[in-house]
C-alpha cells in the first residue's frame, strides 16, 4: 500500500471484506481522496499510529477486531477520537452507536459514500472531464 501524508485530510476504510475494501479505497481515490484500507479494527488502529485521517468507514462485522470493539478502543487513540465514523452495515438499521457521524447500507451507493467524503473531507482533489 502506498504511504500517506499524515496531513489529516486522509479516508481510512476499515472492512474484512477485501473486494468491498479494495472497490471503496479505488473508488475515493479516483475521486481524490487519499485513501488506505485496513481489514479489521485491529489494523486499523495500528495504522492510527502514524495516519490522522478525517474520515473512518467502519465495518461492525469484523474477525480479530469489530467494529464494536473498535468503537470503544478509539477513546484511546487520538486521531481516531479525532475523525469521523461512518458505519458500513448490511442490516438496515444500527442503533445505540455512540459517536458515530453517520451509516451507509451495504451494498453502498457510490453517491452516498462520496457524500460522506465530501461532507467530512472537503471537495474532490480532481474531477472528471468529459
Amino acid at each position: 500500500m502506498p504511504e500517506l501524508a499524515n496531513d489529516g485530510g486522509a479516508i481510512l476504510v476499515v472492512d474484512d471484506d477485501a473486494s468491498l475494501r479494495e472497490q471503496i479505497v479505488a473508488l475515493l481515490r479516483d475521486a481524490g481522496y487519499r485513501t488506505l484500507g485496513a481489514a479489521n479494527g485491529r489494523e486499523a488502529l495500528d495504522v492510527l499510529e502514524t495516519l490522522t485521517p478525517k474520515l473512518i468507514l467502519l465495518d461492525l462485522s469484523m474477525p480479530v477486531m469489530d467494529g464494536w470493539q473498535f468503537l470503544a478502543e478509539r477513546e484511546h487513540h487520538r486521531a481516531a477520537r479525532q475523525a469521523a465514523v461512518v458505519l458500513l452495515s448490511g442490516m438496515s438499521f444500527i442503533r445505540d452507536a455512540p459517536g458515530v457521524a453517520g451509516f451507509l447500507t451495504k451494498p453502498i451507493r457510490p453517491e452516498s459514500l462520496l457524500d460522506y467524503a465530501r461532507r467530512f473531507c472537503g471537495r474532490e482533489l480532481r474531477t472528471s472531464q468529459g
